[in-house]
């Protein structure tokens, strides 16, 4: 697994920051064309936590099984293979 710095995170965010800030952006204003508000208007009910922790843990545990995502006991370290550099 590759180890990077704090400094090399930051370089990295600020070098893909500009096309999310694009996208979102864009979104955003298709969003407000189409009518639909930004902001949340009711808090979720305890039905809808329990569905998305299930989402949540399904998709979790799919990844673990295919080996998508790897857990180092020794290490306590996880990791996504997809987005792992070799």
């Amino acid at each position: 697994m590759r180890k990077m710095s704090l400094p090399e995170i930051q370089s990295k965010l600020l070098r893909s920051n500009p096309d999310v800030n694009l996208a979102v952006a864009k979104f955003k204003e298709k969003t407000i064309e189409q009518g639909w508000s930004l902001s949340r208007n009711r808090p979720r009910s305890s039905d809808e936590i329990k569905a998305l922790n299930y989402m949540a843990r399904y998709t979790f545990q799919e990844g673990l099984r295919s080996g998508a995502i790897v857990y180092d006991k020794e290490k306590r370290v996880l990791w996504v293979e997809q987005y792992a550099k070799s």
